[in-house]
């Protein structure tokens, strides 16, 4: 029996690979399974924040523009260059 780590191994015997319908069903179902979870996090954290950030400005402004009777000047978020 020699010493060398790859020459034992070389002595072990390999299982068969396993069938290939069941091999590449059970990759996609762990890979969609991840992707899945991968894409409503996103939305939770980044569309949602998203989603409430423009509530809120549309909110703040709504109230500006009551107790002030002038519309907010949002130039800048328009894609122009503020004045």
């Amino acid at each position: 029996m020699s010493t060398d780590l790859l020459e034992r191994l070389a002595e072990l015997p390999v299982p068969p690979p396993p069938p290939p319908k069941t091999f590449d069903r059970a990759v996609h179902q762990r890979i969609n399974s991840r992707l899945i979870v991968g894409q409503i996090l996103d939305l939770l954290f980044r569309g949602f924040g998203y989603a409430v950030l423009q509530f809120a400005k549309v909110t703040l402004s709504a109230l500006q523009f009551t107790f002030t009777g002038k519309l907010p000047d949002n130039k800048h978020d328009r894609g122009q260059p503020p004045v």
